[in-house]
């Protein structure tokens, strides 16, 4: 009798086991529904009837396969119902836990956990307020002591309930469902894979578990690339189709900031070494910034990137959108009117069609009323704009840049970042010590002086004011036909076709080395912020 009561008592643990995984799966369906909604809308319905079978299938396989692995054989070695149910409730919940913790991170960031996304989170938790990772860790432990206490109560109900529970047919029509779906769904990917269908390979990385993914696949599901053959999808990185921009992307809310002084910033179309020095020479008090500071290939492109903000991908989108930078009105309404000008000298091809209006030809006037002039000048006239800065009263804030880097050689071979390099020079200008800088920093920089806006200027632009403390890294520039993502160490270039080079500190190319993919995703969606 001894023995078949032990073997009853193993059968009810086990039979025990399936109803308590069960109940896990529809959670684990539940938290599933944030991957879900995460996932580009598809125009294929193969591909939409793929996701409902994935979702199906893989959140119903990783709770059977915890508790093949970690629950099961203890009913074998450890037929005690106290402790398995302890045990199953402890391990349910860190399982639980980790996936709606995984799956609110996906939603926010577009990468799942590891290592460096807990870094970044508590990261991000200090820069919105201080002392957010520690409140962050409090939230962690009180949801993990919430889903410790529910998973207790599934496990102690689940074996009260155990006997009415066997009589249900509804268990094995589920069952069915989902080892159905779970077929289905490798099947499907495994042609998918084959045909290279990208509307379901590029679902290979939205599931916790799942798939392995690449740089081009990643790059395929963000959209930047196609995945037929990896090749170019050139209306995205060369802007033979634009890239429709959403401008600003959120309702701009500002303040009004007392100004004691006004602002200059000169963008010179670009400076020779030779310039460089004449500009020192006949301006004293100029400071040089010696971190690198990044300019653009193309003229136009540059001009856009310093006005709006915005990364080059969207220069097309805004010319044909005819739109006017987003900060002009809030100036104007804060009767602090920005003035913009372009020496005769300048290409006016280069300067937005929008701004037509609002240009005028640069004469060299002094600025006495705290505004913020935007002068666009040539080499050539590096005498005029040195006279002219000279004049400026001695609080005038003054910033001055190059576009283009005029040694550009814009070949393949010459994607190394040094080639982008630019100066920057600024007067009566404390900037906070940093790295790296580009054209998009040089008006969120300016604007601080008048305004103040929620979010900072994120509303309308990648770039960060320059005079206040920010985490310089990773950080992503677009400078066609190249993506650029910038990290402590290294500097990861990334062509049309989605090829890869990676530069160390030194600017020494790294055969066969590849960013961290949650870096990798974080840059892509940072550049797709303003994608309608």
């Amino acid at each position: 009798m001894g023995k078949h009561k032990q073997r009853d008592r193993i059968a009810k643990l086990v039979s025990w086991g399936h109803w308590f995984t069960l109940a896990n799966i529809l959670i684990c369906l539940a938290i599933g529904l944030f991957y879900v909604q995460s996932a580009l809308v598809s125009t294929s319905p193969l591909a939409t009837a793929y996701l409902i079978v994935s979702w199906l299938g893989h959140f119903a396989f990783l709770p059977f396969v915890f508790f093949i692995v970690l629950v099961f054989p203890l009913c074998l070695i450890l037929p005690y119902s106290g402790i398995l149910r302890g045990y199953a409730a402890v391990v349910a919940s860190i399982g639980i836990f980790a996936l709606l913790f995984d799956a609110i991170f996906f939603d926010q960031y577009g990468f799942h956990l590891n290592t460096y996304s807990l870094t970044q989170l508590a990261a991000d938790a200090e820069e919105w307020f201080p002392g957010g990772s520690f409140l962050m860790l409090l939230l962690v432990i009180f949801s993990f002591l919430f889903i410790l206490g529910l998973q207790l109560i599934l496990a102690n109900l689940s074996w009260k309930r155990h006997d009415a529970l066997q009589g249900k047919r509804f268990a094995k029509m589920l069952a069915a469902v989902f080892i159905g779906s779970f077929l289905v769904s490798h099947s499907t990917h495994i042609w998918a894979d084959a045909n290279i269908y990208t509307p379901i390979t590029q679902q290979d990385d939205l599931f916790p578990l799942s798939y392995p993914t690449t740089a081009k696949s990643l790059m395929a599901r963000h959209g930047w690339i196609t995945v037929e053959g990896f090749q170019s999808q050139s209306d995205r990185l060369t802007g033979n189709q634009r890239l429709v921009a959403r401008y600003p992307n959120t309702p701009m809310l500002c303040n009004k900031l007392s100004a004691s002084s006004g602002v200059t910033v000169v963008a010179f179309d670009s400076l020779s070494e030779m310039q460089q020095a004449e500009l020192m020479n006949s301006v004293p008090g100029l400071a040089s910034y010696q971190h690198r500071h990044l300019g653009q290939r193309e003229l136009t492109s540059a001009v856009y990137s310093l006005l709006y903000g915005m990364p080059d991908l969207y220069t097309e989108s805004l010319e044909q959108q005819n739109v006017k930078p987003a900060y002009l009105q809030i100036m104007n309404d804060f009767a602090t009117p920005i003035r913009l000008f372009n020496t005769a000298q300048f290409p006016e091809r280069a300067l937005p069609q929008a701004l037509n209006r609002d240009f005028n030809e640069f004469t060299g006037v002094v600025n006495y009323n705290f505004n913020l002039d935007i002068v666009f000048a040539s080499g050539s006239d590096i005498a005029n704009i040195a006279e002219f800065l000279s004049a400026q009263p001695s609080t005038q804030q003054i910033i001055i840049t190059s576009l283009t880097n005029r040694h550009i050689i814009g070949s393949v071979a010459n994607a190394d970042p040094k080639s982008l390099s630019v100066p920057l020079y600024t007067m009566n200008v404390e900037l906070e010590e940093r790295e790296l800088s580009n054209l998009e920093d040089i008006l969120p920089t300016s604007l601080s002086n008048f305004m103040s806006c929620a979010e900072g200027f994120r509303s309308f632009t990648n770039g960060q004011d320059m005079r206040s403390e920010s985490r310089n890294f990773p950080r992503v520039m677009s400078v066609r036909p190249y993506i650029y993502i910038f990290e402590n160490n290294q500097t990861t270039v990334i062509d049309e076709n989605g090829d890869m080079q990676l530069f160390n500190s030194e600017g020494e190319l790294v055969p066969g080395a590849v960013p961290p993919t949650p870096v990798f995703i974080q840059s892509l969606r940072e550049l797709q912020r303003f994608g309608g």
